[in-house]
């Protein structure tokens, strides 16, 4: 009897560490009450994780699509920080699964790819594909428009929330009396 008791106490004390630490319980290590009214800003990296219909390879084209046209536009908020990176494999390879990740943008790399900043992993599973995205560096309020964005696209929608929440910073264009002066340099 003892130990059947010693072991429903450690399940119990494992099963709400457990909850604890994935923010299940009412506070997340390091976490402090909020305000009411006031905004909440996750401690801990955002995750999601969806299963939609489809094989990866289809899912995975969905995704890059819409991160290469929100994220890493040509107006992107994150064109000029983070670069692209993925591996799809074939489904006729017999595994169908894709990851993409994005990198930090390095520029003392010869490839400029540095530190992972967030990874999407598009596996097949019965009935469609499971994505599962995780931020591994990126500000928590970015990430969490970003798992927005991650969602809409597996779904096969469109939008681009993180645009939409962070607009990239607005370049400076040089005024007409630059201009000017540099062409008479010429």
């Amino acid at each position: 009897m003892s130990r059947l008791r010693a072991f429903l106490i450690g399940s119990c004390t494992a099963l709400l560490g457990a909850c604890s630490a994935s923010g299940l319980g009412p506070f997340s290590p390091g976490q402090t009450p909020v305000e009411p009214g006031a905004l909440a800003v996750p401690s801990a990296a955002p995750e999601t994780s969806l299963v939609v219909p489809g094989a990866p390879t289809e899912v995975y084209t969905q995704v890059a699509r819409g991160i290469m046209a929100c994220w890493l536009g040509a107006s992107g908020p994150l064109k000029q920080s983070h670069i692209f990176h993925a591996d799809a494999q074939s489904a006729a390879t017999g595994g169908g699964g894709a990851e993409i990740v994005l990198q930090e943008r390095d520029t003392t790399l010869r490839d400029q790819r540095g530190v992972r900043a967030f990874r999407v992993q598009m596996s097949p599973v019965p009935g469609g594909s499971l994505v599962a995205a995780a931020s591994l560096k990126m500000d928590p309020r970015r990430a969490n428009a970003m798992m927005k964005d991650i969602t809409v696209w597996a779904k096969g929608g469109s939008g681009c929330e993180l645009g939409t929440r962070f607009p990239p910073p607005a370049v400076a264009k040089p005024s007409m009396a630059k201009k000017a002066k540099a062409k008479s340099r010429r």
